[in-house]
């Protein structure tokens, strides 16, 4: 587990030490908090088939005053092939063989129902040129959390975990994107190590890395018509980046705390 930690700055011309417990997020490829209101000004593509399927919200937010909300209905048209209601960070340049850091916190209402037939992916690595994918992906399935890797055959469960539904639950990855067996990546639910892998394949042989997508992605049926998710703090980092520089944080843990 990495810790947060305060950390110390010296300022010119005043006296003493002064501490900060905020980050410093310099370094940052992307933060998509959704504090200016507005959905397309995120630095994100948008795959959805209406105006509400993603929208701006005040409540629930995991940190500041908004929040991202994701609707899918069985009555959605396809978009891309499937039922999705997802956020597509397809601008920020990933490259092979390197070192990233994401972030993001995600709630899950309590009338949230997972498709009973198949997973829900909400968070997941696609390939930039359509080979098997996701390359990495954290799903609903029936109850529970379920992180899967395609990124060689067959697909494989790397952790299985109890979802608790009506709270923020915050993720943080760390990934070395290869094709060959020099890869890793470990997986963090709430500040706690849940995954971790060395040398080992984590993307399909391409010229750039995968693209992050956050979301809906799954199909919604006659018994659950409509699921409704909620999303918040999307960072990333690269080379140099840190579990502190992309974690959410900074706002109430569950819901009317």
């Amino acid at each position: 587990m990495f810790p947060l930690k305060p950390f110390v700055s010296l300022l010119p011309g005043l006296l003493g030490t002064v501490l900060f417990p905020c980050v410093v997020r310099s370094e940052l490829l992307l933060e998509a908090a959704f504090e200016s209101g507005q959905i397309s000004d995120q630095g994100l593509g948008l795959q959805k088939c209406c105006d509400d399927s993603l929208e701006i919200v005040a409540e629930p937010v995991r940190s500041g005053r908004y929040a991202a909300r994701t609707l899918l209905r069985n009555t959605d048209e396809k978009v891309h092939k499937g039922q999705r209601s997802e956020f597509s960070d397809g601008e920020t340049p990933i490259q092979m063989s390197a070192e990233y850091w994401y972030g993001l916190s995600i709630f899950v209402p309590e009338d949230f129902e997972a498709p009973p037939s198949t997973d829900g992916v909400l968070f997941q690595w696609h390939t930039q040129q359509g080979g098997p994918s996701p390359m990495l992906a954290i799903r609903v399935s029936g109850k529970d959390w379920k992180i899967t890797t395609d990124a060689q055959s067959p697909r494989r469960t790397l952790a299985r975990l109890p979802m608790e539904k009506g709270k923020w639950t915050d993720w943080v990855v760390q990934v070395k994107w290869s094709p060959d067996a020099e890869g890793y990546w470990t997986i963090w639910k709430d500040g706690e190590e849940v995954a971790r892998e060395t040398g080992i394949v984590t993307d399909y042989p391409e010229e750039e890395g995968p693209y992050a997508k956050f979301g809906q992605y799954h199909s919604v049926d006659r018994e659950t018509p409509r699921n409704v998710v909620f999303f918040d703090e999307y960072r990333v980092a690269g080379p140099g980046g840190s579990f502190e520089m992309v974690a959410p944080g900074g706002g109430a843990k569950e819901q009317g705390e």
